[in-house]
């Protein structure tokens, strides 16, 4: 796996700071990065068309009742033609939803007044995607991860994933991440024994027993209150799964075949033609998406100088 130049994205949209860490969604062929403000208040947006980036936005320009929970980052997703943006109130009394239309911003919205209970713990953020409908996952009480999807205009009540995979254990601090690949939906979380990144895959036979991506790849780490993210690969239809390395070395990745050798690569090391590592700022996670077949990743620089950006090369 092989990546491009990294780059500061305050050399393309201007002066921006971040709290945290990024989120990404892509809507009506525009990449969207969402992110906490630097001076905690509220959340901000830049864009990107393909060619150029825009100046950031702060949302409480737009909508107002904005407020994100200390050491929590925001979660974007789109579907059926809405952008959805997540975030975990900073009264600590559950997490929020902002749609916007490609028009109207609306919201927020208590996700815990529709669903009647949430809980999050302290510094975890709220993980989106969509598997036919919007999925909302969280870190709730006995630090296990529940979830809430929108079927039919509702919001189905909390389910507990331990439930279904008693094996589960999630890493104190540390969010899951969930993405639709290979018309199965997996969920990854760093593992509670410190010990790597787990997933659990939903089939249509249920959620199946976790498995530890340490155990196939040999070599493989987190550092403490971080998250992995995934997104697919693009023409190669591989699952990309990248992380904040143990040794505080920067962000590593590995992939996934889910067609043939069903197994996973060994890790690699994020880094550019000219060596440089990616720097992540201590207790943040970085974000992946994938635009016009290209994987982008995004993080908060180490020397919380920024939102840096890379992508995977073809």
């Amino acid at each position: 796996m092989k990546f491009t130049y990294q780059v500061n994205l305050r050399d393309y949209a201007g002066t921006l700071g971040i709290k945290g860490s990024p989120s990404a969604a892509v809507y009506r062929d525009t990449l969207y990065v969402i992110y906490n403000g630097a001076g905690n208040d509220g959340l901000y947006f830049i864009t990107y068309n393909g060619e150029k980036w825009s100046e950031q936005t702060k949302l409480a320009s737009v909508v107002s009742g904005v407020g994100i929970a200390e050491n929590s980052s925001p979660a974007a997703v789109v579907v059926h033609d809405l952008l959805y943006v997540f975030y975990n109130g900073s009264g600590n009394d559950g997490t929020y939803c902002i749609t916007y239309d490609g028009s109207e911003v609306k919201g927020p919205v208590a996700i815990k007044g529709l669903i009647g209970s949430m809980g999050f713990l302290e510094k975890t953020s709220p993980a989106a995607t969509v598997y036919g409908n919007p999925y909302l996952f969280w870190v709730g009480s006995g630090n296990d991860v529940y979830y809430t999807l929108r079927d039919h205009g509702t919001w189905t009540g909390q389910t507990r994933v331990k439930t279904s995979v008693p094996g589960m254990g999630v890493a104190s601090g540390t969010s899951p991440c969930a993405i639709e690949y290979m018309a199965n939906f997996y969920l990854f979380y760093n593992g509670a024994g410190n010990d790597g990144t787990f997933y659990t895959v939903l089939t249509n036979q249920g959620w199946q027993s976790p498995v530890g991506i340490k155990g196939q790849i040999g070599n493989m780490g987190f550092r403490e209150n971080t998250s992995p993210t995934a997104c697919l690969s693009g023409g190669t239809y591989k699952l990309l799964v990248f992380y904040a390395g143990s040794g505080k070395d920067g962000i590593y990745a590995t992939s996934y075949e889910g067609t043939n050798s069903k197994s996973w690569t060994k890790q690699t090391h994020v880094v550019g033609p000219s060596g440089v590592a990616a720097g992540i700022l201590d207790g943040t996670s970085p974000c992946a998406v994938t635009y016009r077949q290209t994987p982008y990743l995004f993080w908060n620089g180490a020397g919380d100088d920024g939102i840096f950006m890379t992508t995977v090369e073809a």
